[in-house]
């Protein structure tokens, strides 16, 4: 069956409009790289997540050092972001998970490439008189803006 060429005129102009050179070049919209500069919050969340009611650790307590350091490679030395003591805390009395001590800091500036965010913690404990140091360091992560850090006890 063939069309008339009064119907098949308007269906082929049609068809020519919609495939002919009036392209539209492909402007699709990338989206832009993550800047190597960004701003970051920290949540450092201090807990312990053993309960030390009982009264064998009446004796006992900690002392807790937290410092957050900002390690560039292009600066000549360390930037302390965070620096500070909790001094001498009963085991009775230490924070549990459940009602954390919450320390929050917001950097401005971070640098991906050339800054490193690190915590230092330093726990001194003493049981019945006798002192032990503990000593550990955590890196921080550059992929989340929003950070919460657990620290031990």
């Amino acid at each position: 069956m063939a069309l008339p060429l009064r119907t098949l005129a308007p269906l082929l102009a049609l068809l020519l409009l919609l495939t002919s050179g009036c392209d539209k070049e492909n402007d699709d919209v990338l989206p832009l790289p993550d800047s190597p500069v960004y701003n970051k919050e920290i949540a450092l969340r201090i807990f312990t997540e053993t309960d030390y009611s009982e009264a064998r650790w009446q004796d006992s307590k900690m002392n807790l050092t937290l410092k957050l350091r900002r390690v560039s490679t292009n600066l000549p030395k360390d930037a302390i972001v965070v620096d500070t003591t909790f001094g001498w805390m009963p085991f009775q009395k230490l924070p549990l998970k459940g009602a954390p001590l919450q320390l929050d800091k917001q950097l401005q500036g971070v640098h991906k490439e050339q800054d490193q965010l690190v915590l230092d913690v330093t726990k001194v404990v003493s049981i019945n008189g006798y002192e032990t140091v503990f000593r550990y360091q955590q890196a921080l992560d550059h992929e989340k803006r929003q950070e919460t850090v657990e620290v031990k006890l």
